[in-house]
């Protein structure tokens, strides 16, 4: 017990309670993820990078990856192309994206969907379905 020079006294019962009532709060907290929206494992610190929609700083190993091959020049224009080179043997180069979004970014764009509780525990990659060219 600790007294002051204005008469207060504070009890060591109070901050032990609150402690108490923390630990309890954090046993009781329900855990959504697995792996808490994180692929962070036994790493302290991760970097920050920068999401490709919003420019918002998210860590990179929560930020939503996904790599996209595009051919350099659409499809509408590629076979005029190809009649004006004339060779039937080249293929024209292609660009290579490694796109990176928040988590809000990636729902907004429909590259990742919101699951359920039950589906949330399958861990499977599930590609997405190709709309016919």
């Amino acid at each position: 017990v600790s007294t002051q020079s204005t008469g207060s006294v504070q009890t060591l019962s109070s901050s032990s309670t609150q402690r108490e009532r923390r630990e309890r709060k954090q046993k009781d907290m329900t855990k959504k993820r697995r792996n808490n929206g994180r692929s962070k494992h036994g790493r302290g610190h991760v970097k920050a990078v920068s999401c490709d929609g919003c420019h918002r700083l998210s860590p990179k190993d929560k930020v939503i990856k996904r790599y996209q091959v595009r051919n350099i020049v659409e499809t509408s224009a590629l076979r005029d192309i190809n009649e004006a080179l004339g060779l039937d043997s080249y293929s024209l180069p292609k660009t290579y994206i490694k796109q990176q979004y928040c988590v809000s970014c990636a729902i907004h764009r429909k590259t990742v969907r919101v699951r359920s509780r039950e589906n949330r525990r399958i861990r499977t990659f599930a590609r997405p379905v190709r709309k016919p060219l």
